[in-house]
Protein backbone atom coordinates (compact mmCIF):
# COMPACT_ATOMS: atom_id res chain seq x y z
CA UNK A 1 0.00 0.00 0.00
CA UNK A 2 1.27 3.45 -0.87
CA UNK A 3 1.01 5.60 2.22
CA UNK A 4 0.02 8.58 0.09
CA UNK A 5 -3.15 6.76 -1.07
CA UNK A 6 -4.21 5.88 2.44
CA UNK A 7 -6.45 7.90 4.71
CA UNK A 8 -4.60 9.92 7.37
CA UNK A 9 -5.70 8.15 10.56
CA UNK A 10 -4.30 10.94 12.73
CA UNK A 11 -7.22 13.04 11.49
CA UNK A 12 -9.70 10.84 13.34
CA UNK A 13 -7.81 9.30 16.26
CA UNK A 14 -4.81 9.85 18.50
CA UNK A 15 -3.72 8.03 21.69
CA UNK A 16 -5.49 9.20 24.84
CA UNK A 17 -2.22 9.49 26.76
CA UNK A 18 0.48 11.76 25.43
CA UNK A 19 3.02 9.64 27.31
CA UNK A 20 2.28 5.90 27.21
CA UNK A 21 5.11 5.19 29.65
CA UNK A 22 3.01 6.55 32.52
CA UNK A 23 -0.18 5.43 34.21
CA UNK A 24 -3.02 7.91 34.22
CA UNK A 25 -6.00 6.99 36.37
CA UNK A 26 -9.29 8.27 34.97
CA UNK A 27 -12.41 7.79 37.09
CA UNK A 28 -16.05 8.12 36.13
CA UNK A 29 -16.42 11.55 37.72
CA UNK A 30 -13.34 12.98 35.97
CA UNK A 31 -13.97 15.48 33.21
CA UNK A 32 -11.91 13.51 30.67
CA UNK A 33 -13.62 10.17 31.32
CA UNK A 34 -15.96 10.48 28.33
CA UNK A 35 -13.03 11.53 26.16
CA UNK A 36 -11.23 8.33 27.17
CA UNK A 37 -14.28 6.21 26.31
CA UNK A 38 -14.69 7.83 22.90
CA UNK A 39 -10.99 7.49 22.11
CA UNK A 40 -10.99 3.82 23.13
CA UNK A 41 -14.14 2.98 21.19
CA UNK A 42 -12.70 4.65 18.10
CA UNK A 43 -9.52 2.64 18.57
CA UNK A 44 -11.52 -0.61 18.72
CA UNK A 45 -13.30 0.39 15.50
CA UNK A 46 -9.93 1.01 13.83
CA UNK A 47 -8.58 -2.34 15.06
CA UNK A 48 -11.44 -4.18 13.37
CA UNK A 49 -11.28 -2.13 10.17
CA UNK A 50 -7.53 -2.49 9.76
CA UNK A 51 -7.80 -6.21 10.56
CA UNK A 52 -10.24 -6.58 7.67
CA UNK A 53 -7.79 -4.72 5.45
CA UNK A 54 -4.75 -6.78 6.31
CA UNK A 55 -6.54 -10.16 6.30
CA UNK A 56 -8.04 -9.46 2.87
CA UNK A 57 -4.66 -8.41 1.48
CA UNK A 58 -3.29 -11.73 2.70
CA UNK A 59 -6.42 -13.78 1.91
CA UNK A 60 -5.94 -15.44 5.29
CA UNK A 61 -6.44 -14.78 8.95
CA UNK A 62 -8.77 -15.24 11.90
CA UNK A 63 -11.48 -12.57 11.88
CA UNK A 64 -13.59 -14.13 14.65
CA UNK A 65 -10.98 -13.88 17.39
CA UNK A 66 -9.50 -10.64 16.05
CA UNK A 67 -12.90 -8.94 16.29
CA UNK A 68 -13.81 -10.33 19.71
CA UNK A 69 -10.61 -8.99 21.31
CA UNK A 70 -10.84 -5.45 19.90
CA UNK A 71 -12.18 -3.63 22.96
CA UNK A 72 -9.86 -5.57 25.28
CA UNK A 73 -6.81 -4.53 23.26
CA UNK A 74 -8.03 -0.97 22.83
CA UNK A 75 -8.64 -0.47 26.56
CA UNK A 76 -5.33 -2.02 27.53
CA UNK A 77 -3.11 -0.09 25.12
CA UNK A 78 -5.01 3.19 25.28
CA UNK A 79 -5.24 3.21 29.07
CA UNK A 80 -3.93 0.34 31.17
CA UNK A 81 -0.53 -0.62 29.74
CA UNK A 82 2.78 1.22 30.02
CA UNK A 83 5.01 0.94 26.96
CA UNK A 84 7.21 2.96 24.64
CA UNK A 85 6.83 2.40 20.87
CA UNK A 86 10.08 4.28 20.28
CA UNK A 87 11.88 1.86 22.60
CA UNK A 88 10.05 -1.51 22.52
CA UNK A 89 12.62 -3.01 24.88
CA UNK A 90 12.24 -0.29 27.51
CA UNK A 91 13.17 -2.00 30.77
CA UNK A 92 10.33 -0.63 32.89
CA UNK A 93 7.48 -1.47 30.53
CA UNK A 94 4.47 -3.55 31.39
CA UNK A 95 4.35 -6.77 29.40
CA UNK A 96 1.55 -7.90 27.08
CA UNK A 97 1.48 -11.43 25.73
CA UNK A 98 -0.95 -12.64 23.08
CA UNK A 99 -1.45 -16.31 23.87
CA UNK A 100 -4.22 -16.84 21.28
CA UNK A 101 -1.64 -16.04 18.63
CA UNK A 102 -3.85 -16.74 15.61
CA UNK A 103 -5.69 -13.49 16.49
CA UNK A 104 -2.58 -11.42 15.75
CA UNK A 105 -4.21 -9.22 13.06
CA UNK A 106 -5.86 -7.26 15.87
CA UNK A 107 -2.55 -6.88 17.70
CA UNK A 108 -0.68 -5.87 14.54
CA UNK A 109 -3.33 -3.21 13.93
CA UNK A 110 -2.93 -1.67 17.37
CA UNK A 111 0.87 -1.83 17.27
CA UNK A 112 0.81 0.04 13.96
CA UNK A 113 -1.63 2.62 15.29
CA UNK A 114 0.67 3.33 18.24
CA UNK A 115 3.70 3.71 15.99
CA UNK A 116 5.69 0.51 16.44
CA UNK A 117 5.81 0.31 12.63
CA UNK A 118 4.02 2.07 9.75
CA UNK A 119 0.34 1.31 9.15
CA UNK A 120 1.30 0.69 5.52
CA UNK A 121 3.16 -2.45 6.62
CA UNK A 122 -0.16 -4.16 7.36
CA UNK A 123 -0.53 -4.87 3.64
CA UNK A 124 2.23 -7.47 3.99
CA UNK A 125 0.58 -9.50 6.77
CA UNK A 126 1.24 -13.19 6.21
CA UNK A 127 3.24 -12.72 2.99
CA UNK A 128 6.76 -13.87 2.20
CA UNK A 129 9.39 -11.43 3.38
CA UNK A 130 7.04 -9.49 5.64
CA UNK A 131 7.82 -8.90 9.31
CA UNK A 132 4.16 -9.58 10.10
CA UNK A 133 3.91 -13.36 10.19
CA UNK A 134 0.55 -15.16 10.34
CA UNK A 135 1.59 -16.01 13.91
CA UNK A 136 3.75 -13.48 15.77
CA UNK A 137 7.53 -13.56 15.55
CA UNK A 138 9.21 -11.54 18.31
CA UNK A 139 12.49 -11.48 16.38
CA UNK A 140 10.91 -9.64 13.47
CA UNK A 141 8.00 -7.61 14.81
CA UNK A 142 8.60 -4.77 17.29
CA UNK A 143 6.15 -4.86 20.18
CA UNK A 144 5.76 -8.65 20.16
CA UNK A 145 7.17 -10.06 23.40
CA UNK A 146 7.36 -13.73 22.37
CA UNK A 147 6.80 -15.80 19.24
CA UNK A 148 3.79 -18.08 19.31
CA UNK A 149 1.73 -20.57 17.42
CA UNK A 150 0.89 -23.61 19.50
CA UNK A 151 -1.91 -22.82 21.90
CA UNK A 152 -1.50 -23.19 25.65
CA UNK A 153 2.17 -22.25 25.85
CA UNK A 154 2.34 -18.55 26.64
CA UNK A 155 0.46 -18.52 29.93
CA UNK A 156 3.42 -20.42 31.38
CA UNK A 157 5.83 -17.93 29.84
CA UNK A 158 3.89 -15.17 31.60
CA UNK A 159 4.43 -16.96 34.92
CA UNK A 160 8.16 -17.02 34.30
CA UNK A 161 8.13 -13.35 33.36
CA UNK A 162 6.21 -12.47 36.51
CA UNK A 163 8.74 -14.34 38.63
CA UNK A 164 11.61 -12.63 36.82
CA UNK A 165 10.16 -9.16 37.33
CA UNK A 166 9.69 -9.90 41.03
CA UNK A 167 13.36 -10.88 41.32
CA UNK A 168 14.43 -7.57 39.76
CA UNK A 169 13.66 -5.92 43.07
CA UNK A 170 11.34 -3.24 44.41
CA UNK A 171 12.04 -0.76 41.62
CA UNK A 172 10.09 -3.12 39.34
CA UNK A 173 7.32 -3.93 41.79
CA UNK A 174 4.61 -1.93 40.00
CA UNK A 175 5.23 -3.56 36.61
CA UNK A 176 2.42 -5.80 35.37
CA UNK A 177 2.19 -8.78 33.03
CA UNK A 178 -1.00 -9.19 30.99
CA UNK A 179 -1.66 -12.31 28.92
CA UNK A 180 -4.68 -12.69 26.62
CA UNK A 181 -5.88 -16.29 26.38
CA UNK A 182 -8.61 -17.85 24.25
CA UNK A 183 -11.49 -19.74 25.81
CA UNK A 184 -10.93 -22.74 23.55
CA UNK A 185 -7.26 -22.50 24.48
CA UNK A 186 -8.31 -23.23 28.06
CA UNK A 187 -8.86 -26.83 26.88
CA UNK A 188 -5.07 -27.14 27.08
CA UNK A 189 -3.78 -28.56 30.36
CA UNK A 190 -0.69 -26.37 30.20
CA UNK A 191 -2.89 -23.30 30.74
CA UNK A 192 -4.14 -24.72 34.02
CA UNK A 193 -0.61 -25.66 35.06
CA UNK A 194 0.31 -22.00 34.54
CA UNK A 195 -2.68 -20.88 36.62
CA UNK A 196 -1.68 -23.28 39.38
CA UNK A 197 1.95 -22.10 39.37
CA UNK A 198 0.97 -18.42 39.38
CA UNK A 199 -1.32 -19.02 42.35
CA UNK A 200 1.32 -21.04 44.17
CA UNK A 201 3.93 -18.30 43.82
CA UNK A 202 1.46 -15.53 44.64
CA UNK A 203 2.23 -13.60 41.46
CA UNK A 204 -0.03 -10.62 41.90
CA UNK A 205 1.80 -8.84 39.08
CA UNK A 206 0.04 -11.10 36.53
CA UNK A 207 -3.39 -10.62 34.97
CA UNK A 208 -4.71 -13.56 32.94
CA UNK A 209 -7.31 -12.25 30.46
CA UNK A 210 -9.68 -14.83 28.95
CA UNK A 211 -11.48 -13.85 25.75
CA UNK A 212 -14.63 -15.89 26.36
CA UNK A 213 -16.23 -15.61 22.91
CA UNK A 214 -17.82 -19.07 23.21
CA UNK A 215 -16.53 -20.37 19.84
CA UNK A 216 -13.38 -22.27 18.90
CA UNK A 217 -11.93 -23.55 15.64
CA UNK A 218 -14.53 -26.17 14.72
CA UNK A 219 -17.48 -25.52 16.98
CA UNK A 220 -18.82 -24.12 20.22
CA UNK A 221 -16.80 -24.31 23.43
CA UNK A 222 -19.69 -25.63 25.51
CA UNK A 223 -20.09 -28.54 23.06
CA UNK A 224 -16.46 -29.34 22.24
CA UNK A 225 -15.10 -29.10 25.80
CA UNK A 226 -16.89 -26.90 28.30
CA UNK A 227 -14.74 -24.81 30.63
CA UNK A 228 -17.57 -24.05 33.04
CA UNK A 229 -17.78 -23.18 35.87
CA UNK A 230 -14.83 -21.04 34.82
CA UNK A 231 -15.03 -18.49 37.66
CA UNK A 232 -15.13 -21.22 40.33
CA UNK A 233 -12.24 -23.05 38.70
CA UNK A 234 -10.06 -19.95 38.62
CA UNK A 235 -10.77 -19.29 42.29
CA UNK A 236 -9.90 -22.91 43.12
CA UNK A 237 -6.48 -22.38 41.51
CA UNK A 238 -5.86 -19.55 43.97
CA UNK A 239 -6.49 -16.72 41.53
CA UNK A 240 -8.60 -13.61 42.10
CA UNK A 241 -11.32 -14.00 39.44
CA UNK A 242 -13.20 -11.11 37.87
CA UNK A 243 -15.91 -11.17 35.23
CA UNK A 244 -16.59 -8.48 32.65
CA UNK A 245 -20.24 -8.95 31.76
CA UNK A 246 -19.86 -7.26 28.38
CA UNK A 247 -16.36 -7.49 26.96
CA UNK A 248 -17.31 -4.94 24.30
CA UNK A 249 -18.19 -2.23 26.83
CA UNK A 250 -15.05 -0.14 27.14
CA UNK A 251 -16.33 1.62 30.26
CA UNK A 252 -16.63 -1.69 32.09
CA UNK A 253 -13.14 -2.74 30.98
CA UNK A 254 -11.52 0.60 31.82
CA UNK A 255 -13.07 0.71 35.28
CA UNK A 256 -11.75 -2.79 35.97
CA UNK A 257 -8.25 -1.92 34.74
CA UNK A 258 -8.23 1.00 37.16
CA UNK A 259 -9.21 -1.27 40.04
CA UNK A 260 -6.83 -4.12 39.21
CA UNK A 261 -3.80 -2.04 40.11
CA UNK A 262 -5.25 -1.52 43.60
CA UNK A 263 -6.26 -5.16 44.15
CA UNK A 264 -2.80 -6.69 44.49
CA UNK A 265 -2.97 -8.77 47.64
CA UNK A 266 -0.68 -11.71 46.99
CA UNK A 267 -2.75 -13.46 44.30
CA UNK A 268 -2.73 -13.31 40.50
CA UNK A 269 -5.82 -11.89 38.83
CA UNK A 270 -7.86 -13.60 36.14
CA UNK A 271 -10.49 -11.73 34.12
CA UNK A 272 -13.19 -13.48 32.12
CA UNK A 273 -14.37 -11.19 29.29
CA UNK A 274 -17.76 -12.21 27.92
CA UNK A 275 -17.39 -11.42 24.23
CA UNK A 276 -18.91 -12.44 20.91
CA UNK A 277 -16.85 -14.18 18.25
CA UNK A 278 -16.72 -12.00 15.14
CA UNK A 279 -18.32 -9.04 16.92
CA UNK A 280 -19.64 -6.19 14.72
CA UNK A 281 -19.71 -8.14 11.41
CA UNK A 282 -23.06 -9.90 11.24
CA UNK A 283 -22.08 -12.90 9.13
CA UNK A 284 -19.15 -13.63 11.47
CA UNK A 285 -20.87 -13.28 14.82
CA UNK A 286 -21.01 -16.44 16.91
CA UNK A 287 -20.16 -18.40 13.76
CA UNK A 288 -17.43 -21.08 13.80
CA UNK A 289 -17.15 -20.85 9.99
CA UNK A 290 -15.32 -17.55 10.37
CA UNK A 291 -12.77 -18.67 12.93
CA UNK A 292 -10.09 -19.45 10.36
CA UNK A 293 -11.33 -17.80 7.16
CA UNK A 294 -10.92 -14.27 5.89
CA UNK A 295 -12.42 -12.47 2.87
CA UNK A 296 -10.94 -13.60 -0.44
CA UNK A 297 -12.61 -10.85 -2.46
CA UNK A 298 -12.25 -7.10 -2.17
CA UNK A 299 -16.01 -6.73 -2.63
CA UNK A 300 -16.74 -8.74 0.52
CA UNK A 301 -14.13 -6.82 2.50
CA UNK A 302 -15.75 -3.56 1.44
CA UNK A 303 -19.10 -4.87 2.66
CA UNK A 304 -17.54 -5.66 6.03
CA UNK A 305 -15.90 -2.24 6.23
CA UNK A 306 -19.19 -0.57 5.35
CA UNK A 307 -21.00 -2.52 8.07
CA UNK A 308 -18.35 -1.58 10.63
CA UNK A 309 -18.67 2.09 9.67
CA UNK A 310 -22.48 2.03 9.82
CA UNK A 311 -22.36 0.26 13.20
CA UNK A 312 -19.64 2.29 14.90
CA UNK A 313 -17.68 4.59 12.63
CA UNK A 314 -20.52 6.96 11.78
CA UNK A 315 -21.60 7.21 15.43
CA UNK A 316 -18.02 7.95 16.50
CA UNK A 317 -17.61 10.73 13.96
CA UNK A 318 -15.31 8.84 11.59
CA UNK A 319 -15.79 10.26 8.08
CA UNK A 320 -17.10 7.77 5.52
CA UNK A 321 -14.07 8.66 3.43
CA UNK A 322 -11.97 6.49 5.77
CA UNK A 323 -14.09 3.41 5.13
CA UNK A 324 -14.02 3.97 1.37
CA UNK A 325 -10.31 4.73 1.13
CA UNK A 326 -9.40 1.68 3.21
CA UNK A 327 -11.43 -0.59 0.95
CA UNK A 328 -9.90 0.95 -2.17
CA UNK A 329 -6.38 0.49 -0.74
CA UNK A 330 -6.78 -3.30 -0.47
CA UNK A 331 -4.20 -5.09 -2.56
CA UNK A 332 -4.51 -8.86 -2.45
CA UNK A 333 -0.97 -10.20 -2.36
CA UNK A 334 -0.78 -13.20 -4.72
CA UNK A 335 0.70 -16.50 -3.48
CA UNK A 336 4.22 -17.47 -4.47
CA UNK A 337 3.02 -20.75 -5.99
CA UNK A 338 -0.14 -22.20 -7.51
CA UNK A 339 -2.72 -23.74 -5.20
CA UNK A 340 -4.38 -26.93 -6.52
CA UNK A 341 -7.00 -26.85 -3.75
CA UNK A 342 -10.37 -25.26 -4.26
CA UNK A 343 -10.46 -21.92 -2.45
CA UNK A 344 -13.61 -21.16 -0.52
CA UNK A 345 -14.69 -17.98 1.22
CA UNK A 346 -15.17 -19.66 4.59
CA UNK A 347 -14.39 -22.95 6.25
CA UNK A 348 -17.05 -25.65 5.99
Amino acid sequence: MKQSSFFNIARIWKPFRRDTTKYRDVLRFHSDYQMLLNSTETLAYLIRSLSVYEMTCAALGHPGGSFSEAEILASLFNYGLRFDPKDPGWGMRDVFYLSKCHACPGVYSILALFGYFPVADLEGYGSWGSHLESHPDCLRTPGIEISGGSLGQIAGVAVGRGLGIRKNGPDHSDRMVYVLIGDGECNEGSVWEAFMAAGHYGLDNIVFMIDYNKVQAKGFVHEDMSIEPIIDKLAAFNLNPYEVRNGHDVSEIIDLLTCLRTQRRGKPSAVVFNTIKGKKVSMCQYNPNWHTSAPRRVEMAKEWLEELWETDGERLGVPHEFCVSLGNAINIVPPQHSNPDKITEKQA
